[in-house]
């Protein structure tokens, strides 16, 4: 005896409270956090998506950046040929 109670007693009232608890448990786990749950998923998959999307924009902008470069080239031939033709009109002097 403990308290005034006995074992089984004792024994009687951890076993409600053990089921008070899984009841309070599902409670909270199916009608406060389920609605939860479906938009918590859609906010993970339109972070995938998010990331999907930037991962191909930062490849789009690597190729552009090629892209850039390459007619960055380009017009700097096109500046020397252009000041070789000047060069050649006048006569050879600038």
């Amino acid at each position: 005896m403990l308290l005034g109670l006995s074992w089984g007693e004792w024994a009687s009232i951890a076993t409600i409270i053990v089921f008070i608890a899984g009841l309070v448990s599902l409670l909270f786990k199916y009608i406060v956090f389920g609605p939860f749950q479906d938009d918590i998923k859609d906010l993970n998959k339109n972070f995938k998506t998010l990331n999907d999307n930037l991962r191909e924009i930062r490849v789009s902008i690597d190729e552009l950046d090629k892209r850039v470069d390459e007619h960055d080239r380009r017009l700097d031939r096109h500046h020397e040929r252009i000041k070789d033709l000047h060069y050649k009109m006048r006569g050879g002097s600038y």
